[in-house]
């Protein structure tokens, strides 16, 4: 039972973890309505606008800011020589939320001077930079970039490292021109006019807006369930669900078994089915506290483990709930066998 909650709770919390991870970026910039080149699938394949785009909802009363965002592909070269790819994701010093979160070493404004840039923890070694990696310097699209900043637990989901920058520098490094953008955040003075300034905005040919939450889990599916990664962690969970049904399954049968006189005995002194069947149903209450309290436990433990690993284990509120839900029905479930067992036990089975 403490195997199965464990595969369970690992199972639905790395499922979250991804989710989560294939949106960071799009929640943690915010915004209520982003706006994008037509035609964009996800985050990560977004193309430039026009700059004049922002013209089309400026002139809205209830839009309070509209920030430009880079997201773009660059080039890069270890300084072992060797090259790869990098996700950077340039924004406006100080215009919104704070882009990038969860610093581990560094301050905001050290990446406000041109050039200047963060990277995650995790993605130092693919990096080809050290541990402390502060004032190392960078290949990137043939221009020498400053590490000013390390992040943790901001991993891209595609494997490929996120750079964090200001936006002019990431211009540069995407070769894209000063004005232009990726996209487009807007923020509203009042939430429930998305859906005008949505209209608006795709009165123009070349553009549409998304609000931020429908943006964010569009590229979720395609992440998640598009890549089979949903699929794979789905059926583990149902692995564990299954080897957890036989496993309770085969313990509440063997102490039914054990006890098979006594429940005869009660069953010749007048006990009735729901008495009968209550034996079953405490046991499998009693697995299910002990065995979800120490799977728990554990998984709390394969968090920390796989944190080191770079693989984000998500444990909310909402993660546990559902988790002891499938446990509650994985007990229910195994104790079927068990009870039919009970209430076919017959009287004179005690005189045997």
């Amino acid at each position: 039972m403490t195997f199965a909650t464990l595969l369970v709770l690992a199972q639905v919390g790395i499922y979250a973890g991804f989710l989560d991870g294939a949106s960071a970026v799009i929640r943690r910039v915010g915004g209520d309505v982003w706006l994008m080149a037509k035609g964009t699938p996800v985050v990560e394949f977004g193309e430039p606008v026009a700059a004049g785009s922002p013209m089309a909802v400026l002139g809205h009363p209830c839009v309070e800011r509209v920030r430009p965002l880079v997201f773009a592909w660059v080039p890069m070269r270890r300084p072992t020589g060797e090259f790869d790819s990098l996700q950077v994701i340039g924004s406006e010093p100080r215009s919104g939320p704070l882009v990038p979160w969860s610093l581990r070493d560094g301050l905001p404004g050290d990446l406000e001077p041109p050039f200047r840039a963060a990277v995650d923890e995790s993605d130092l070694g693919k990096l080809g930079l050290r541990s402390n990696p502060i004032g190392a310097s960078l290949d990137v699209a043939g221009k020498i970039i400053h590490i000013a900043a390390v992040t943790t637990g901001i991993r891209g989901f595609t494997l490929q490292p996120y750079m964090f920058t200001t936006i002019a520098t990431a211009r540069r490094l995407a070769g894209i021109a000063e004005g232009r953008s990726t996209y487009l955040v807007i923020d509203l003075k009042d939430p429930a006019c998305a859906k005008d300034i949505m209209a608006l905005a795709e009165r123009r040919p070349d553009i549409e807006a998304r609000t931020t939450d429908a943006f964010a889990k569009i590229t979720e599916t395609y992440w998640v369930t598009g890549s089979g990664a949903g699929a794979v962690l789905g059926f583990s969970a149902l692995l564990g669900l299954v080897v957890g049904v036989v496993i309770v399954g085969q313990t509440l049968y063997s102490m039914t078994k054990d006890h098979q006189r006594e429940l005869a005995t009660l069953k010749a002194m007048g006990a009735s089915n729901l008495e009968l069947s209550s034996f079953v149903a405490w046991q499998a209450v009693l697995l299910a506290l002990v065995g979800g309290a120490l799977g728990t436990l554990l998984v709390f433990g394969l968090k920390r483990l796989l944190a080191g690993a770079g693989l984000r284990l998500v444990l909310s509120p909402g993660v546990l709930v559902l988790g002891y839900a499938a446990i509650v029905l994985m007990c229910s479930i195994a104790s079927i066998g068990s009870v039919r067992k009970v209430l076919s036990f017959e009287a004179g089975e005690v005189f045997k």
